[in-house]
């Protein structure tokens, strides 16, 4: 952690491009404090303010919510409040990561102080600047709703008369900032202010975004794990429209006038490949399986499992296996570059983009000063979009060709493209004690490195992805044994929403319960005593219980199922009604419980994306797996991966729990435990642990 002082100190030294009342200027990032009202705020002479936001908005609502924090210390009237994406560069960095990401349920944690702290700049320089116009007291001012008015005679002037010449005063560097009790808009659920774009159609995606003279370029891909070896392009060049065909990174391009042209000159490009090492599904469930019997790295070593699980009277053993899974974003990765000699210009639906810009720089040649990046609206992202693969690949083709490209890969492709959530195994083992208490876990899980594979090199040590939320448990269990085997199967793997979470909370949660039920305790209460050092956890279970009716019970026909997680310095509980008929599952109702500390900037953004977590929980645990044959993933469309229909939805009743502790993030921690949650309630219906997933099978 930063202090708040350090924290203003930060600056780069590079050249970074800026929103100023009268446009884009270059200034020095060394010259601006990190909450300069010139990096973050325009206020028009019509008086409208903009908001620039360094974080992606993919469907989230952190355009919202960072326009909140500015709007309630300027004091601006929120119709009259806009957002539009902040310029890519080191001024726009992250603190706290060191780059421009949208990623690990940061970003209102991370620009938090930041941006109210710009507003309560800009508000002091406004007052300061109207003091001065009018000849009187600073203290005699105060700043209301986009105008600054005089306290003693009525006299008001809207902000946007006095921007300009407010702009070119020293920012303040220890604005204050407002008191709880203070508080106009945090805390409350204002409208989304990405709504309208989206309604009217203006919003601009990916694929929106066009150059004079630009072609367009799709990839024919290698499998994983094999290489292309050589191509035929006679029959793709005969296609109307081709312009070019050539190897770039993990495949071939196709280019031409028109998406319809590229798309069948794709269609009849012949190539030969290496053979792939990858194999099919059933190969990798035995390579993951035969994992397990291999010795791992030690994350975690507490007491002695294996005595205290070999002189216990009640133990259990179970092995899980879960599947590599596709993000299925909306929108498939799309990319527009335009490049020349003195600059380049990229479109790109990112979540990095200081991975951007550092792919532009190594790729073009050309100083970040002379690289424009404009993140569009993102049709969703979930991490993948962190990955960008596909901008460094439209790069090389604009630079090979020399026109401006559009890159852009159909669904297929986009599947084909990996990059997916690893699959994982594991083993784990467990006992209880005469009271039914757990008294060891040993837990051994066969993963990718999904570290290794962000970096592009291998590192030592253990993946913290791989075991979090497991070797950081909130858990008191005396005898604990957390290990990690690594996979180097050639199938990318990148971050896929709430990352290691997402595997390791079904596992440990449903172990939970296996074991709550060998020593005969109920799921709640055993919970509830192995998170006693912990009031925040057990006021969660606490709370879900009750909200849920969990000690009244399902209705007839039904079960009740409970999980609890923490992830991303956030504690959700969640309880799933759910119901199996001839093998097939109805979720009938999810009740959720989040804390994530003392203060809730929007609370319907909060429920929103505990509804988006569920919802892609549910489908996952269900529907979703990716198969593979020959190194190719063989379901590479919705026909064939399946995901959540709207009629299969449940019923989602979100309770926010606030309580002191630092604040922790939203747009993750509502995976994690529905899946467990609602496997959990079929145990109690069948009496049989899921340990293989989709439910439905690959």
């Amino acid at each position: 952690m930063i202090t708040r002082r350090d924290f203003f100190k930060l600056g780069g030294l590079s050249l970074v491009v800026v929103a100023t009342p009268k446009g884009f200027d270059v200034v020095k990032a060394s010259e601006l404090k990190r909450h300069s009202p010139r990096l973050w705020i325009n206020l028009s002479e019509d008086n409208y303010l903009t908001v620039f936001v360094n974080k992606s908005e993919m469907g989230q609502g952190v355009y919202t919510g960072i326009a909140q924090l500015v709007a309630e210390e300027l004091d601006f009237p929120w119709d009259r409040v806009r957002a539009r994406p902040a310029p890519a560069g080191k001024a726009y960095i992250d603190p706290y990561v060191g780059s421009q990401l949208t990623g690990g349920s940061t970003s209102i944690r991370h620009m938090y102080e930041i941006m109210r702290s710009a507003g309560s700049a800009m508000r002091e320089m406004l007052l300061e600047t109207a003091s001065k116009l009018w000849k009187v007291p600073k203290s005699r001012l105060k700043a209301e709703l986009g105008y600054v008015v005089d306290t003693k005679t009525g006299r008001r002037v809207p902000y946007g008369k006095l921007a300009s010449t407010a702009m070119k005063l020293p920012v303040p560097l220890y604005p204050k900032l407002k008191d709880p009790e203070e508080f106009r808009y945090i805390g409350k659920s204002l409208p989304r202010i990405d709504l309208e774009d989206k309604v009217n159609g203006s919003a601009r995606f990916g694929l929106d975004h066009f150059f004079e003279n630009q072609i367009y370029a799709v990839i024919e891909r290698s499998p994983f794990g094999g290489r292309v070896v050589s191509y035929d392009a006679s029959e793709t060049k005969r296609v109307k429209g081709i312009t070019h065909v050539f190897r770039v990174g993990k495949g071939v391009a196709v280019c031409g006038e028109s998406p319809e042209a590229v798309l069948e000159g794709k269609k009849r490009l012949k190539v030969k490949y290496s053979r792939s090492s990858v194999g099919s599904t059933e190969d990798l469930k035995k390579h993951y399986l035969d994992l397990l019997k291999r010795r791992g790295l030690v994350a975690r070593s507490d007491g002695d499992p294996r005595e205290a699980y070999e002189s216990s009277a009640k133990k259990v053993e179970e092995t899980y296996l879960l599947p590599y899974l596709y993000h299925a974003c909306m929108e498939p990765m799309a990319c527009t570059v335009k490049l020349g000699k003195d600059g380049c210009t990229i479109y790109a639906p990112t979540q990095s983009q200081t991975s951007v810009l550092r792919h532009a720089r190594r790729i073009t040649g050309l100083p970040e000063s002379r690289i424009r990046v404009v993140t569009t609206y993102l049709g969703g992202g979930f991490g993948r979009k962190s990955n960008s693969e596909f901008v460094a690949e439209a790069l090389k083709i604009a630079k090979k060709t020399g026109r401006p490209v559009k890159l852009f890969y159909t669904r297929e492709d986009d599947v084909q493209s990996g990059w997916f959530r690893p699959m994982c195994s594991a083993l784990l083992r467990g006992s209880v004690n005469e009271k039914g208490i757990p008294n060891s876990l040993y837990f051994k899980i066969a993963v990718p490195a999904v570290f290794e594979w962000a970096v592009g090199k291998e590192r030592r040590g253990v993946d913290s992805a791989a075991v979090s939320g497991v070797a950081n448990t909130f858990y008191e269990i005396p005898n604990v044994h957390v290990e990690f085997v690594k996979s180097k199967v050639k199938i990318p793997v990148w971050f896929w929403r709430s990352v290691g979470h997402t595997h390791n909370a079904y596992i440990m949660e449903t172990f939970i319960d296996r074991l709550a039920h060998l020593g005969g305790r109920d799921p709640v209460e055993l919970r509830l005593s192995l998170l006693e050092t912990n009031p925040r956890a057990q006021g969660i279970v606490e709370k879900v219980a009750e909200a849920s009716g969990w000690h009244r019970g399902p209705k007839e026909g039904q079960a009740l199922g409970l999980a609890y997680h923490y992830s991303f310095g956030t504690h959700v509980a969640q309880v799933a009604e759910a119901s199996l008929i001839d093998g097939r599952v109805r979720v009938h109702r999810v009740v959720c419980a989040i804390d994530l500390g003392p203060l809730v900037v929007n609370p319907d953004l909060v429920v929103q994306q505990m509804e988006s977590g569920i919802i892609m929980g549910l489908s996952a645990f269900l529907y979703e797996g990716v198969r593979f044959k020959d190194g190719f993933a063989v379901n590479n469309n919705y026909d064939t991966y399946p995901i959540l229909k709207m009629e299969e939805t449940p019923d989602i009743e979100v309770h926010i729990v606030r309580s002191e502790g630092s604040m922790g993030g939203i747009g993750e921690p509502g995976l994690p435990p529905i899946a467990p949650a609602v496997a959990n309630a079929l145990f109690r219906i069948t009496g049989k642990l899921i340990t293989e997933l989709p439910f439905y099978g690959l």
